[in-house]
């Protein structure tokens, strides 16, 4: 497992609205409609493809075929994406229809043990279609994925990656949202990336905030 150190300089590997993005960050990014997600996704995926980069979209059902069209529709120089541009379903993150943050962790860690196994300059860019959770949304479940969240930080600090989550507005509400943005340290709204003021960090936390918090 890769792990940053305090005092060695970061460069940026990745840019997300023209925002300079460094190995470990993770982005909430906020949206409405799937036309404004492929907007700001492709160009996001694509620039990493043409880096050479690892790229893994966590999508919808169908997700497949259909982004790696749009893929090389709206940026011919990748094509479909190749080999560099890995896509799994909602499966990753339930079991029989149920969320199992701690499997969805494994499964991710062991992808970026295999994916980014040296520190040969190798980079990893993870975009996630959070859609699949609106059905399940209810107070218990809204804890356990605040807390996966928080987990899914260190992760990301800890391999050569960059790792955006993405929560469709007309799909996902206040009761959601509000305790969500507060494990993401930074946040996607309106083409704009900003630093978030509330994030709470997993290496401070000794838990979760509450989703009645504010």
């Amino acid at each position: 497992m890769h792990r940053r150190t305090a005092d060695a300089p970061v460069a940026a590997v990745a840019h997300l609205g023209g925002v300079p993005l460094t190995p470990g960050d993770h982005i909430c990014a906020l949206y409405r409609g799937r036309a404004e997600r492929d907007q700001f996704m492709t160009p996001f995926l694509a620039e990493g493809l043409s880096a050479g980069h690892i790229c893994l979209l966590l999508g919808t059902e169908g997700d497949g075929r259909t982004f790696r069209d749009v893929l090389a529709s709206h940026v011919p120089a990748v094509g479909r994406g190749g080999n560099n541009l890995q896509i799994r379903g909602p499966n990753e993150y339930l079991r029989d229809g149920t969320f199992d943050g701690d499997r969805t962790l494994a499964r991710l860690s062991a992808w970026s043990d295999e994916m980014v196994p040296s520190d040969d300059g190798t980079c990893a860019r993870l975009a996630a279609d959070m859609s699949w959770a609106q059905p399940l949304v209810r107070p218990a479940f809204v804890q356990d994925l605040v807390r996966y969240e928080m987990r899914a930080t260190r992760w990301l600090r800890s391999y050569p990656q960059v790792g955006m989550c993405m929560y469709d507005l007309e799909m996902f509400h206040s009761d959601l949202i509000v305790p969500l943005v507060k494990a993401h340290p930074k946040v996607w709204l309106n083409g704009m990336i900003m630093e978030n003021p509330y994030f709470l960090d997993p290496d401070e936390e000794t838990g979760p905030p509450a989703s009645g918090e504010t």
